[in-house]
């Protein structure tokens, strides 16, 4: 029996279906039946249970033996402590891994994550790491994954009203880009294969380092704009935006200390380029399949 935390996902829920196509028997959790139904009729088992609840998860964990694990949600824009949601949800986590029959468990983490501090919400999922890994009888796999492909998907907006790609980030400083489908394929891959022992990190660099000047010239060529320009905005921009968009000061603070963290080159890919670190997704298809059709036809 596998476990998929965060069903409802888009990494979990991806992971879910592709696990039930092998035809494995898998269990979810989600904190909505209604969402978790597409997943119930393909033949998950579901279970509903606030992420948090540790009395909750160690039932749902019963009679398992190998997990996808994550904190789940991810960002909560007016969380008044971010910080104290991930570890309440991390704790609830090892409390119901302690008392499983699990004995694999791949995580999603994130680059970045060897670091305890400066790095934003990302020390959360170091602070998750360092939880499992004082289970000794548990193998884990953590996948520390890139800059998500999908966040760049926001673009979509400043593109439509100004012409412009707008973010805090700086344009020279190359990132690896991954996509969700990359994630979907390596955890899936390590779920079925249960090849790994011990405590592992893995990077998930994408298919190669890239950075947004050279991403946003990319989209320019898709949409017939070669032209298409970005410009840095700055920090009380950044502020203002989150402000404007509901976020709480802790938010804030996150958000502003992991783009501190990505510019200055504290958050950077830390194992060598290798088969087993990069992804099969490339940007410009990432684009033309996900970003292009948010931009209702803009490209000439």
């Amino acid at each position: 029996m596998y476990l998929i935390t965060g069903a409802t996902s888009r990494t979990g829920n991806q992971i879910a279906r592709r696990l039930l196509a092998a035809g494995q028997s898998v269990r979810v959790i989600g904190r909505s039946a209604e969402r978790l139904q597409a997943l119930a009729d393909l033949g998950a088992e579901v279970v509903v249970a606030e992420p948090a609840d540790a009395v909750a998860l160690t039932q749902a964990f019963r009679g398992v033996k190998a997990a996808w694990i994550m904190l789940q949600p991810n960002y909560i824009i007016d969380s008044p402590d971010f910080r104290a949601f991930q570890d309440s949800v991390t704790g609830a986590l090892s409390a119901a891994l302690l008392q499983s029959s699990v004995t694999h468990a791949v995580v999603l983490s994130s680059w970045g994550a060897d670091l305890p501090s400066g790095n934003g919400p990302v020390a959360g999922l170091h602070a998750l790491e360092r939880r499992l890994a004082a289970h000794s009888n548990l193998n884990v796999l953590n996948l520390r994954a890139g800059y998500f492909m999908e966040n760049t998907l926001s673009f979509a907006d400043s593109i439509l009203a100004e012409q412009t790609v707008l973010s805090p980030f700086d344009p020279k400083v190359r990132m690896p880009l991954v996509a969700i489908e990359d994630i979907v394929e390596a955890a899936v891959e390590h779920l079925l294969q249960l090849d790994f022992s011990g405590q592992q990190a893995l990077e998930l660099q994408g298919h190669e380092d890239l950075c947004l000047g050279e991403a946003t010239r990319r989209i320019g060529q898709l949409i017939g704009r070669p032209d298409l320009a970005f410009r840095q905005i700055s920090e009380q921009a950044f502020v203002d935006g989150l402000l404007a968009a509901g976020a709480s000061t802790s938010i804030v603070g996150l958000m502003c200390e992991v783009v501190t963290a990505i510019n200055g080159g504290l958050i950077r890919a830390r194992q060598p380029r290798s088969s087993k670190t990069t992804g099969t997704v490339r940007y410009e298809d990432f684009a033309r399949q996900s970003l292009l059709p948010r931009l209702n036809g803009l490209q000439v």
